[in-house]
């Protein structure tokens, strides 16, 4: 396996010398892409970075002030007078919002990204006003670890890439020792939940997300596997070479804003000097499979409309704070995970998920309720009612829903939002990515599908899909609305639809079970790179 050094180096290289750089996500990429310019340490991509700096749009940013400190402690005498005083003016107006951040007391990105951007400033201002609330906050997450094996925004993709880089650049600051030991042990819990979703061979965490964006379920390389890579080093089952520098692979997944974005996350995200406990890496290594194991975080109280409302506390809930079980099932070539409930009110964070192989690619199923039949993963949303559009990248969940175990498999239990009153139809839709190859096939009462054209309408009925080594077969529990199929956008859709006419009434109970394939299904056939 190539070095991590060696693969950081050749692809950063690559990165500098090939890509046009395109601010996408405003600020923080202007500060992520100056930290990896200033990397190199050459006076070519000194004057660059400067550059960007100086004429970057500043303004208030709460992701900003991590590589704000990042450039002014480990880059301060490469900067030019004018980018190191707006790196300085930018922290010290940020101050007021950070320290209100660090006063929710919650463990979430935005917390620890306040705790790094209160302390730097005050490790290169001299200014040390709002130091004792982020040392008093850092210190009371770890007093949490005691009641829940997870933090409260978990498993996310890139809100852990964010909370392990800010907790990673917490002990390189001159901070007093119980700060520092506070920092190094929230990185250490954090840590062991990670290298609990790392499963060699599967190209992403695996188990639910507490927010899991469309291109973070596919089952795709995202920003936490980049600081896997630098962890693990030549451990790691992976290179960036031959995933996000690979054409075949590149030019397949679902990007996270951009390819070019992904690359730029991946070389910021792995610059970090991680640590996690020893026996935490030991466990990993050993890695027994099968095995199954329960976690638990916690959720705030919120609303199905909104996650947060600044309302009074005799204010109902739509859904109450409380703790949130986390549930996987690791084997082979597959992970299976569910949450017992909503993780906040639930949009972003689906039911249940399965990560596995098929042919060396990584494939992914998971669930979402769908308001109104056209809807569908990858594409546009809009919700007329709310006033509200949202991109691709985001495909909401419209269900209010439960898991249980029951004997031989699960039982999801779906009922849709308030807000989807009005809709014409809803959907319960069973996703599979189809981005490396499609399913192998489909059987509907007993009755093996020729097409997914959405045309037909199927009586309701077990449905099962092979993949692979993998069967996936589901059962509804009552008689209203019909099955159909659609592949869409690299995405096969198992359609349940009912009719809305009765909004009270509606709920879809579907029970789930997988099994392997004795004779694993015929051959892949494989994507198009082209589309």
């Amino acid at each position: 396996m190539l070095s991590f050094a060696q693969d950081y180096e050749q692809c950063r290289t690559a990165f500098l010398r090939e890509t046009e750089y395109k601010n996408v996500e405003g600020l923080r990429d202007d500060l992520y892409y100056a930290c990896i310019l200033f990397g190199t340490g050459t006076p070519e991509y000194r004057a660059v970075g400067n550059a960007v700096l100086e004429n970057a749009n500043w303004h208030a940013c709460p992701y900003s002030g991590l590589p704000a400190v990042q450039l002014l402690t480990e880059h301060g005498d490469m900067l030019s007078a004018g980018a190191r005083e707006k790196l300085l003016s930018f922290l010290r107006q940020g101050q007021a919002g950070w320290c209100a951040e660090l006063k929710k007391s919650k463990w979430n990105s935005f917390a620890l990204l306040a705790a790094v951007s209160v302390l730097g400033y005050g490790a290169v201002s001299g200014e040390n006003n709002g130091a004792p609330l982020a040392s008093s906050a850092l210190t009371a997450l770890g007093r949490r670890t005691r009641e829940q094996s997870l933090p409260d925004e978990f498993l996310s993709p890139f809100y852990t890439a964010l909370q392990l880089a800010a907790l990673a650049e917490l002990q390189t600051l001159p901070l007093e020792e119980e700060c520092r030991k506070a920092a190094a042990y929230l990185e250490r819990f954090t840590w062991s939940g990670v290298l609990r979703h790392c499963q060699p061979g599967l190209l992403e965490l695996t188990g639910v997300y507490s927010r899991g964006y469309t291109s973070e379920l596919c089952g795709h390389f995202q920003a936490v596997l980049a600081c896997v890579r630098r962890l693990l080093d030549s451990e790691a089952w992976f290179t960036f070479q031959d995933t996000l520098w690979d054409s075949r692979y590149a030019g397949t997944i679902v990007p996270h804003g951009s390819l070019d974005g992904m690359r730029m996350y991946a070389l910021y995200f792995s610059s970090f000097a991680y640590r996690c406990a020893p026996e935490d890496l030991s466990a990993w290594r050993r890695g027994r499979l099968p095995r199954r194991f329960a976690e638990h975080a916690q959720t705030d109280g919120s609303w199905d409309v909104s996650c947060k409302k600044d309302v009074g506390e005799d204010v109902q809930c739509d859904y109450s704070p409380g703790k949130v079980t986390l549930v996987t099932e690791q084997e082979e070539g597959l992970v299976l995970s569910w949450l017992d409930r909503e993780f906040e009110n639930g949009m972003a964070c689906p039911a249940l998920r399965v990560l596995y192989q098929k042919s060396g690619d990584t494939k992914a199923f998971f669930t979402k309720l769908v308001r109104d039949e056209s809807r569908y993963i990858g594409e546009l949303n809009d919700y007329p009612n709310l006033g509200l559009r949202l991109g691709a990248a985001n495909f909401p969940d419209d269900g209010r829903k439960t898991v249980r175990e029951e004997a031989g498999g699960l039982l999801l239990t779906y009922r849709p939002r308030g807000f989807c009153r009005g809709a014409a139809a809803m959907k319960l839709d069973l996703i599979f990515t189809e981005h490396f190859s499609r399913v192998d096939g489909v059987w509907v009462n007993g009755q093996r599908l020729g097409q997914f054209d959405g045309k037909e309408h199927y009586a309701l009925g077990p449905v099962t899909v092979h993949d692979g080594n993998w069967a996936f077969t589901f059962a509804p529990r009552g008689s209203g609305g019909y099955w159909r199929f659609t592949e869409r956008n690299h995405f096969l859709n198992a359609e349940w639809v009912q009719s809305s006419d009765d909004f009270d009434s509606l709920v879809w109970e579907l029970a789930f079970r997988k099994e392997r394939l004795a004779h694993p299904s015929g051959g892949v056939e494989k994507r198009r790179l082209s589309r």
